[in-house]
């Protein structure tokens, strides 16, 4: 056995979370330094080349090719996919309804997307963004972080580091005004996805689809002027945080799942 393939067993997490950071941020550079042709300061693609290297370094071509089947886990029931596709636009619309009941008014220069438009957009996140972030999060991390922890305490967990891979977009799509609404978000997706993923044995691509879901209809905040869109972070941090709530308050700290076994990280 190699020294590198032994640091890789011995340390699963903490090698697979450096070489994602590693491979995403080094864009950043690029983006601080020419902004005018560097297209984003993060890759979401190489989140996903970081967890194929750690499985073919831990575990081979088997374990890799079971976690390719896990994206294609297709064969769940039809009330996941009602999670994964309708659940955040519909917190987004609820929440776009209270901002319009609590003061805010509509953008007259607002372009609104057509449905080829969002189908579009979608199809986009699902593949750069859902594809390149999901199976990396959820397809590596989480049954990992969840040797030795309940669902809740590895869900917090996944949602710091996620956050934190987030880093170099500060400035960029979030700021002083929005990060504390929008990091609470992060938290309680993960607790939902977790939920979710747990009760999908393990499919990837029903967080990779709720992931676009929720992007997608991010398209909403340019409805509003700067100022509206501040509360209307607030009010959608408020809905999913009763949403996640909720899946506690019924589930308990396990989520309602099996614990999937894994070698710890030391």
């Amino acid at each position: 056995m190699t020294p590198l393939v032994s640091f890789a067993r011995t340390h699963q997490l903490s090698a697979f979370f450096v070489l994602a950071y590693a491979l995403s941020w080094w864009a950043w550079v690029w983006y601080r330094l020419d902004p005018a042709h560097a297209d984003a300061p993060i890759l979401p693609l190489v989140a996903l080349l970081a967890a194929a290297v750690m499985l073919l370094l831990i575990g081979g071509w088997p374990a890799l090719k079971a976690w390719l089947a896990k994206i294609g886990h297709w064969r769940v029931g039809l009330q996941w996919y009602a999670v994964a596709l309708l659940l955040p636009p519909v917190l987004t619309l609820i929440a776009v309804g209270l901002n319009l009941l609590f003061g805010a008014s509509l953008s007259p220069d607002m372009p609104y997307p057509g449905a080829a438009d969002l189908i579009v957009r979608f199809a986009f996140i699902f593949l750069v963004i859902g594809l390149g972030e999901e199976p990396a999060w959820r397809g590596y991390a989480l049954p990992r972080l969840l040797a030795g922890r309940t669902a809740l305490a590895a869900s917090l967990i996944l949602g710091a580091l996620h956050a934190l891979w987030h880093l170099p977009l500060l400035g960029v799509e979030y700021d002083a005004g929005n990060i504390l609404p929008w990091l609470v978000t992060v938290f309680c997706f993960a607790i939902v996805v977790t939920w979710m993923w747990q009760h999908t044995q393990g499919s990837l691509l029903l967080p990779m689809l709720m992931h676009a879901s929720n992007n997608t209809a991010a398209f909403v905040w340019r409805m509003f002027d700067p100022g509206e869109q501040i509360q209307l972070w607030w009010l959608w941090m408020g809905l999913w945080l009763v949403t996640a709530g909720v899946v506690v308050l019924l589930t308990g700290p396990s989520l309602k799942g099996v614990r999937m076994p894994a070698p710890n990280d030391n």
